[in-house]
């Protein structure tokens, strides 16, 4: 990263928890300047947390974002959050271009009208020591517990137990991890 680009996102870690009381950031996290908080209010990052460049979290003034101590997110996420919580554990690591909805659309039981005004709400839940790969997309009402892998491209939804490898569309238990 060159010295213009770090002293940049100095500056806005810092503008950001200056200005914005209702940020909350722990020892050297790191808001990259190119990032998009549509919300400041209720955001709170643990110890060495990163948000790399071009996150978009829209969220309203009652959602909350909580991300534990030595996570990050890769460059390009997007995260939905409206008036839910969002909260991500401590050491997990969210690949780039992953999406995550605590707010989407459903169908309606009105089927003649599409998507009109019918949505699924729930709280998202990362347990501590997760990896998500590139391109997952995380719906509303899922817990997460610790320990877990999912591997790219996959689409979670539901409660993935601790200490396995998750994949697929939607995420289907493959196999246990070693560790556990």
């Amino acid at each position: 990263m060159s010295i213009i680009k770090k002293i940049l996102n100095k500056i806005n870690t810092k503008y950001l928890s200056v200005c914005y009381k209702t940020i909350r950031l722990n020892q050297h996290s790191m808001i990259d300047y190119r990032c998009e908080i549509q919300e400041k209010s209720n955001v709170f990052m643990g110890i060495k947390s990163i948000l790399y460049k071009n996150i978009t979290i829209y969220k309203h003034k009652d959602g909350v974002f909580k991300m534990g101590n030595y996570s990050h997110i890769a460059p390009y996420g997007y995260f939905l959050i409206e008036k839910q919580n969002l909260t991500i554990g401590d050491n997990v690591a969210i690949g780039p271009f992953c999406s995550i909805f605590c707010t989407t659309n459903a169908i309606p039981s009105n089927k003649e009208i599409f998507f009109k005004d019918s949505y699924v709400k729930g709280d998202v839940n990362i347990g501590n020591n997760v990896f998500i790969g590139t391109h997952c997309v995380i719906l509303p009402n899922t817990v997460i517990e610790d320990n877990v892998v999912i591997a790219a491209n996959s689409t979670v939804k539901g409660e993935l137990k601790r200490g396995y490898l998750y994949a697929g569309n939607p995420a289907k238990k493959i196999k246990a991890l070693e560790n556990e």
